[in-house]
């Protein structure tokens, strides 16, 4: 399915809403080969401005979903059109609900607790729902040998969807670093969609979200650890956008 991709800081993000977003992840999981979808907000995006490294990492995923009003509005003032984001807790809380056998989903990341929970919020979501396997993995550097291991538990269960719910920046490199080792599905890098669906943690209110403000209400639940990373790339965020309005965009990212 064809989709149009409209630049942002570097990054082609597609002009998709949840069910759209849901027929092009279905469509890259009959692929026979390992597929990754990542959804952006403000902080990937002037990450990937701002780091050329891990703009080459974005590069490699094959679709990149509005993950935050802010990235909406830049996305309608170049004529969108979309009336919502696409948010990853969501998203995954839509595919969950719409996808029942013979679809299978696999869980990796977070602790064994939050993925029982998961479990059992998927299971109320969609019923009739294939949870193939899930994988609390270690919170150390990971070895080769954990690396294979990984692999051979996801490739035995052959899941259509790879839910990886890992810290930001770590988790859409190792899904682009590690598809060498898969034979298929999709991976989705949905940051901390487990946490907030298995009820662990309250999403933003409403109304905060529709304002773009969801950072703000992370950043007051956590101020000494999430203050300095949201100020630091929303602020970049709206400075790369200025600049590139008045002096256009740089050939090559993280390059000024």
């Amino acid at each position: 399915m064809e989709t149009r991709t409209i630049d942002v800081l570097g990054v082609p993000v597609a002009c998709v809403t949840y069910d759209s977003a849901l027929e092009i992840v279905q469509q890259l999981a009959r692929e026979p080969r390992p597929t990754a979808v990542c959804p952006a907000n403000t902080h990937i995006l002037a990450e990937a401005r701002h780091d050329p490294d891990f703009s080459r990492t974005m590069e490699r995923f094959d679709m990149v979903l509005p993950d935050g009003m802010p990235v909406v509005w830049t996305l309608n003032l170049r004529g969108a059109g979309l009336s919502d984001r696409v948010y990853g807790p969501y998203f995954t809380k839509h595919a969950l609900q719409n996808t029942p056998r013979p679809w299978r989903h696999f869980f990796f990341g977070d602790t064994d607790e939050v993925l029982d929970a998961l479990k059992v919020a998927a299971t109320k979501l969609q019923p009739d729902i294939e949870i193939v396997g899930a994988i609390s993995p270690p919170f150390r550097v990971w070895t080769e040998s954990d690396e294979a291991g990984f692999a051979e538990t996801i490739n035995r269960a052959n899941p259509d969807f790879v839910w990886v719910a890992l810290p930001g920046g770590r988790m859409e490199k190792w899904i682009v670093e590690n598809q060498h080792r898969y034979r298929r599905g999709v991976f989705l890098a949905v940051g901390d969609a487990f946490t907030l669906l298995s009820g662990r943690r309250p999403f933003a209110p409403k109304w905060m979200q529709r304002l773009g403000l969801t950072w703000l209400y992370r950043m007051m639940a956590e101020p000494r650890r999430l203050g300095p990373r949201y100020l630091r790339y929303n602020s970049l965020f709206v400075y790369y956008l200025v600049r590139d309005w008045l002096l256009g965009r740089p050939a090559v990212a993280g390059i000024e």
